[in-house]
């Protein structure tokens, strides 16, 4: 930065800047409901353009498919995802933004040059803890509908806290052709892992798609 102000912390990381935004919680909440589906409902609309940043952490060993960021840009109103079938699910989530909301009575705020709030001193902020890149292929096997169901894991443990971004599980795995596969996160509290799933007819072995953590900092 050429001017304005910048907070550096005891390990010289900059924490805060006047040209760029922080990742701080939008909205968080509960969710209680079925595998059947369950849907979550924001408090507030967000007005980005882009989508919020959805992070969950369920209570009991469980499952994220059919996983969906509700809204459009500038009006985004929610998520939704389905779970295992007859299997009660529950858990704690929140969204996030590079953005900040006026919500402090008194304290700091900080622009940009753009007139865009980048912080405020009474919304919580968020930090990415660790992020899942490379995935160990653990067999493939064929479903009832004769399509094929692929799984990857990676040495991540469960019982650290953090929360795991639900947007890159709303994307479907490309195929070798044309064709493309839905993905599933299974939460294994049990065995202590995350195991990735996708399910089609002519996807690789490979998997690319990142998994990433967070949790909140305040």
């Amino acid at each position: 930065m050429s001017y304005g102000l910048t907070f550096v912390n005891n390990s010289n990381v900059v924490v805060l800047d006047s040209e760029f935004s922080r990742l701080v919680v939008v909205a968080r909440g509960t969710w209680s409901g079925n595998g059947s589906g369950v849907g979550v409902s924001f408090p507030a609309v967000v007005t980005t353009a882009e989508p919020p940043l959805v992070f969950v952490r369920p209570n009991q060993s469980n499952m994220f498919c059919f996983c969906k960021i509700s809204g459009s840009p500038g009006a985004w109103t929610g998520f939704s995802f389905v779970g295992i079938s007859g299997q009660g699910t529950s858990g704690s989530w929140f969204s996030a933004a590079f953005k900040s909301n006026e919500t402090a009575k008194f304290g700091m705020r900080l622009w940009d040059g753009a007139s865009k709030l980048l912080f405020d001193n009474g919304t919580p902020a968020a930090q990415f803890t660790r992020t899942i890149v490379g995935w160990t292929y653990l067999g493939a096997e064929q479903t009832s509908q004769g399509v094929y169901r692929l799984s990857w894991t990676a040495y991540s443990p469960l019982s650290t806290g953090d929360y795991m971004l639900l947007n890159n599980i709303a994307m479907d795995v490309a195929g070798s052709t044309s064709r493309q596969g839905n993905m599933y996160a299974l939460w294994q509290y049990e065995s202590d892992r995350l195991v990735i799933q996708a399910v089609g007819v002519d996807l690789q072995r490979t998997l690319y798609t990142p998994v990433v953590f967070a949790k909140p900092i305040s």
